[in-house]
């Protein structure tokens, strides 16, 4: 529970980075910029805890693909960004693959992994 929470904030303050940076204009805009590199640290340090003890790879995949579709949403929702059939598809392919990776795999009685 506390690896899902801790990596759903990572994956908030990252998108709200994201949406910051937009803001920001490229980085010229002081407080816009200030704010997104702020939620960037937290992020980073919050994705970092994730890790501990958990699988590098299934952190990481999770941290990207679930950012990647709510950035795709706040986009489409917040900047009125288009979205074609292949963003779509894409998003269908990450949330497949976020699953099969989140799911733990059956062990088979007496295998040693």
């Amino acid at each position: 529970m506390k690896f899902w929470i801790g990596l759903s904030l990572a994956i908030l303050f990252e998108v709200m980075g994201v949406v910051f940076l937009s803001y920001s204009y490229g980085l010229t805009k002081l407080i816009p910029s200030i704010i997104a590199i702020t939620f960037y640290l937290f992020s980073i340090l919050l994705y970092m805890g994730s890790t501990r003890g958990k699988e590098v790879g299934v952190v990481g995949a999770l941290f990207a693909g679930l950012g990647t579709v709510i950035v795709l949403l706040v986009g489409f929702f917040l900047f009125n960004e288009k979205v074609s059939t292949l963003n779509l598809i894409g998003v269908i392919l990450i949330l497949t693959g976020v699953t099969s990776l989140s799911r733990k795999p059956h062990q088979a009685k007496g295998v040693v992994h």
